[in-house]
């Protein structure tokens, strides 16, 4: 009973703790580096720190290529070419770096290189950057060496490879500068078939929100930092392109309406910083939002979580209290019944043995005179017994003090001496034999008529 009722209690004690813990610390799911790769040399949350660096270095590298490109040539086709190449590239490589999984996002940056390499590599009668195309060519060969040693260190027992990464670029290339790629998502399932992404549980999305949200902004962080030099190029590139127009060309004949243009260009290009920081802080004030409406959903999931856990719990206990009372009564009853089928068996136990008694004093009553008179017969014939042998005893006991007393008297008779006259020497003699033979128990022979002495005349 005691059991019964402090069960639920005990199981409920450990069991809430746990419960709210994780409510409370909800574990991000595993990326598809820890799905696909059991003994990775890196986790996907190091990726990612990777990634970032990566795409600094991707940035870093074609700026300074394309600023070489420009400061050594004069086409204007090829400056305008170069600074295209890194806006637009610099732009698709922040693109493939946002991507959720680090590690879609770490073979999206390779295969974006990739085409930029075949994009530069392929032969043409006129090449984008004309005699500084190998400028370019050696600044995409050294984000490969970089990609590579990236692939190093995540491992080579990933299903996918650079093999891959060659395949995608080859078969969907870039044309052109301003890099429209196809989707390495919707072209997922033809190349990586042998990956079989486990989608995320409910709290495993939950838990993850928070790191996508610091992801995205370190990533947001390090754009804002191009988003100036992005809307410099911006403008060089307009200006550009206004100075090749026919129009700007013959609206340039009026200096006056072209030093205008210039500084209200140089206004507008001077005003873009001030807009890109101001959206970079709305970014900013947005996700702080987002985050804090996260976290105000989780705690009203939380407390509905307890409550629904302490409606479960009373349920529960009310439960177990009815069926501990369902079970003392079906006891009690069982008891009842098993003390009454005990004094029914113990009467008819009773009344049985009322009924062998009676019968045997009956018996013993019916016998009873029979026994006595069978044993006062065996008595007197013991009786008689002993009175045969005592007389058998009596008898023989005087026929042995009889033969005693013949024996005695014939002794006597035997001893008494005989007159006869007899030589004087002779009496002597006769006497000295009796004596003898009466002491040593011998009956003397009578003497013969022929030795007896004869008498004198």
């Amino acid at each position: 009973m005691f059991r019964l009722a402090t069960l639920p209690s005990w199981v409920l004690i450990f069991v809430l703790p746990f419960t709210v813990l994780g409510c409370q610390t909800l574990q991000p799911s595993d990326g598809l580096l820890e799905q696909e790769v059991s003994n990775a040399k890196v986790s996907s949350r190091q990726l990612r720190i990777v990634l970032d660096d990566l795409v600094l270095q991707y940035s870093s590298q074609v700026e300074l290529a394309a600023d070489q490109i420009i400061a050594t040539n004069n086409d204007p086709q090829v400056c305008k070419n170069a600074l295209m190449w890194k806006m637009n590239s610099i732009a698709s490589c922040f693109q493939a770096a946002s991507r959720r999984d680090p590690l879609g996002a770490y073979f999206d940056i390779w295969i974006l290189n990739k085409q930029s390499l075949s994009l530069f590599d392929s032969p043409s009668e006129s090449p984008l950057f004309g005699d500084s195309q190998q400028i370019a060519i050696s600044a995409t060969q050294e984000i490969e060496i970089i990609m590579a040693e990236v692939m190093d260190l995540i491992g080579d027992d990933l299903p996918v490879n650079e093999a891959f990464a060659n395949t995608f670029a080859t078969e969907h290339p870039i044309n052109d500068l301003y890099f429209k790629r196809a989707s390495i998502t919707a072209n997922y399932t033809k190349y990586i078939d042998s990956i079989k992404i486990k989608g995320p549980e409910l709290l495993g999305v939950v838990g993850d929100i928070d790191q996508q949200l610091d992801q995205l902004q370190r990533l947001s962080s390090m754009y804002a930092e191009f988003i100036p030099k992005q809307a410099r190029w911006n403008g060089e590139l307009m200006i550009m392109e206004t100075l090749q127009s026919n129009a700007v060309i013959k609206s340039l004949q009026n200096m006056s309406l072209a030093a205008t243009g210039v500084a209200t260009i140089a206004d507008t290009t001077q005003a873009i910083p001030r807009l890109v920081e101001r959206e970079r802080n709305l970014l900013n004030d947005a996700i702080t939002d987002e985050r804090i409406a996260t976290m105000e959903a989780l705690e009203k999931m939380r407390f509905e979580t307890l409550n629904s856990l302490q409606e479960e719990r009373i349920a529960v206990m009310g439960q177990i209290e009815s069926e501990r009372d369902t079970v003392l009564n079906a006891v009690q009853e069982q008891r009842i019944a098993a003390t009454k089928d005990l004094s029914q068996l113990g009467e008819d136990s009773f009344a049985k043995m009322d009924q062998v008694l009676d019968a045997k004093i009956d018996d013993i009553a019916q016998h009873g005179s029979d026994l006595i008179d069978h044993g006062f017969l065996r008595l007197l014939q013991l009786l008689g017994a002993v009175a045969v042998l005592t007389l058998l005893f009596a008898t023989a006991f005087l026929q042995i003090r009889k033969h005693h007393r013949v024996n005695a008297e014939t002794n006597r008779g035997s001893a008494s001496p005989i007159r006869i006259h007899t030589p004087p020497n002779a009496g002597n003699e006769i006497s000295v034999n009796a004596e003898s033979n009466l002491r040593s128990g011998a009956v003397p022979p009578h003497p013969s008529v022929e030795n007896r002495p004869r008498r004198a005349a």
